[in-house]
């Protein structure tokens, strides 16, 4: 391999014995173009759950990596820190050289006002039960490439994949790489290819899979030295705000300061060796109502910053910059992540959506996960094809579903009466079916045993649907004047707490599947229940017209006629009257907004979901 090594080879004792022919390229039964967090998440695995796979990682980065590392992805949530920290068995490590992470936490209201005291907060209450990490990404992307090579993976550093021969078959795929800069073309081969390329998507644009993801949206970032806390952004004589957060630790979240149709972010970054810490701080804007060049340069950026949301401008005008990267239309999809050709894709090189929720290193664990259970079939016996297509298949399942949430979001963005009856939903979903179905490993079931859980994602994600249309239009009419209230997600004790409490529940599959049953039809009171709180909200004028927009009349989801009669009652009678799910929801949002009496409620359920020729009745 000559220059190109940038550390010797200790994983050349487990390739194939066809090394002693020197007239062939080196063979791996597993080659990883791109050593970022995708590939070497990917190559641990493999050493931990595969440990009979020869495993090779070409990279163009040599290492010292810079600690704050300009890469996105720094905020994780629950199902990619349950895939890193037990997974992956990176636990102890993470809690030592990074932050643990308190939620996202949410201010909408700007574009109207700009004192963070007279805005919504949306966030936790408390430290997480369930741990998640603010990741510096140069140091655990350093720590991950010293680790995998201690365990026998082989590391090309320096060097960039430039082609891959794919070849039919069972033979060989033959990769081209050559030093960064420049240098002699090599080769190796590999019995499976696996595409970590990041957003240059190597094989995505070579076999023309590239789709649009139906989401237009742009990102501006940068790292400053130092903590930037949320905190100072509000006097200290706003007593009331200041006493939310009795331990000072709001700034350990994410935070989203947000309007219509963007939001900017603070993430903190734990100190390195020299003990800086470092901030994150973005820009990410609908393509709708913030156009590419309004954030394409540091001084448009910060020109934007200075007309959106003045105090966070005030707060970060004078820092220097460390770096500063853009990305216009970041999000794209794929027409295949897994093939039956010994290829795989993995994080940016496969499909992206949005960084919102943090999904980014949901999506590696996921690919990483499913790429493990297709090369087991191929090592240790199993239907190659069948794995690969299934795999393939939920893939694309999950993330045209997790995409949704971000398409219609704009008018979301800005209204701080439906961003929290937003988060209830998404929360309630994600912990309820995406991160159960990780966390207890059902993708590992064999398919016969497998089908009825991709059944019950096709009704999750149709209520998906529905309900993130109707938040859409919902916020599009109602009045968005900010509110100074704060509004705790999850509630402790609530039955959204408690669903999140359940991710550290073990549960078999057959106890997963009825866990995730009775999910479901809790999902669908809380989408009748939402479009209760919409109709009761927009104002008469507007009724008819959100029922229309969203095709209220065809949902099987309203809400019951008794839980509509319960508003008859009063006090303790009436709120122990309501469905379970109801009253959880009143809890975290409040009471139906309105002076509705049961009768009143009762005719403007009637109206909307009557069919166009009974709407007049």
């Amino acid at each position: 391999m000559g220059h190109a090594l940038r550390y010797p080879p200790p994983a050349l004792a487990h390739m194939s014995q066809e090394h002693s022919d020197s007239s062939l390229p080196p063979r791996f039964d597993v080659v990883i173009g791109g050593g970022g967090l995708a590939g070497q998440a990917l190559a641990r695995l493999l050493r931990r759950e595969l440990p009979e796979a020869s495993v090779c990682v070409i990279e163009r980065q040599r290492r010292p990596l810079p600690v704050a590392a300009h890469k996105v992805g720094e905020s994780s949530v629950e199902l990619s820190s349950h895939f890193f920290s037990v997974v992956l068995g990176l636990d102890e490590y993470l809690r030592a050289k990074h932050y643990l992470k308190n939620g996202l936490r949410f201010y909408p209201g700007g574009g109207h006002t700009h004192a963070l005291e007279d805005r919504t907060e949306i966030g936790p209450p408390e430290r997480a039960t369930v741990p998640s990490f603010q990741l510096d990404r140069g140091r655990l992307e350093q720590d991950l490439r010293d680790m995998n090579e201690e365990a026998g993976v082989h590391l090309i550093e320096g060097c960039v994949v430039k082609d891959v021969e794919l070849v039919e078959g069972d033979g060989d795929h033959l990769v081209r790489f050559e030093a960064h800069g420049g240098g002699d073309p090599q080769t190796v081969r590999a019995g499976w290819f696996v595409d970590a390329t990041g957003r240059r998507g190597l094989l995505r644009g070579k076999l023309g899979l590239t789709r649009p993801s139906g989401h237009l949206a742009h990102a501006a970032w940068w790292r400053v030295p130092g903590r930037v806390d949320v905190a100072d952004l509000v006097p200290a004589d706003a007593t009331a705000w200041h006493q939310r957060d009795p331990e000072h630790i709001r700034w350990y979240s994410t935070v989203h300061f947000m309007g219509p149709g963007y939001w900017l972010w603070y993430i903190p970054l734990a100190p390195g060796d020299d003990g800086q810490d470092h901030t994150s701080i973005g820009i990410v804007v609908h393509d709708e109502l913030h156009p590419f060049d309004t954030v394409r340069t540091r001084e448009r950026a910060l020109a934007w910053v200075e007309k959106h949301e003045p105090r966070c401008f005030a707060q970060i005008k004078d820092l220097p910059m460390v770096d500063f990267l853009t990305l216009k239309h970041y999000s794209h999809a794929t027409a295949r992540m897994f093939s039956p050709q010994r290829w795989s894709l993995i994080g940016d090189a496969g499909a992206f959506h949005d960084p919102f929720y943090s999904p980014g290193s949901d999506f590696i664990a996921l690919a990483a996960s499913f790429t493990l259970e297709i090369l087991k079939a191929r090592l240790r016996g199993g239907d190659v094809a069948e794995v690969a297509e299934r795999f393939d298949r939920l893939y694309l399942q999950f993330f045209d579903t997790t995409c949704e949430l971000y398409r219609k979001a704009a008018p979301i963005y800005g209204s701080p009466r439906v961003l929290p009856a937003k988060v209830y939903w998404d929360d309630f979903v994600y912990w309820s079916f995406v991160c159960q179905y990780f966390f207890r490993g059902i993708f590992k079931l064999p398919a016969d045993q497998h089908e009825r859980f991709e059944l019950l994602g096709h009704e999750f994600a149709a209520l998906q649907f529905r309900a993130q249309k109707l938040l859409s239009e919902w916020a599009r009419r109602v009045d968005n004047t900010p509110r100074p209230i704060n509004v705790v997600l999850p509630v402790i004790p609530s039955l959204l707490a408690s669903l999140y409490l359940d991710l550290m529940r073990d549960m078999s599959p057959d106890e997963t599947y009825a866990y995730m049953r009775d999910k479901l039809a809790q999902a669908g009171e809380i989408l009748g229940e939402l479009a209760l709180r919409a109709l009761a909200e927009v104002g008469p004028e507007q009724r008819d017209e959100l029922a229309r927009a969203v095709d209220l009349p065809s949902w099987p989801q309203r809400p019951p006629a008794d839980r509509i009669a319960n508003e008859a009652e009063v006090g303790g009678k009436r709120r122990r009257s309501l469905p379970p799910i109801v009253r959880d929801m009143e809890r975290t949002l409040g009471r139906v907004p309105g002076e509705h009496d049961a009768a009143a409620l009762e005719g403007l359920v009637a109206r909307a979901y009557a069919r166009p020729e009974h709407a007049g009745v």
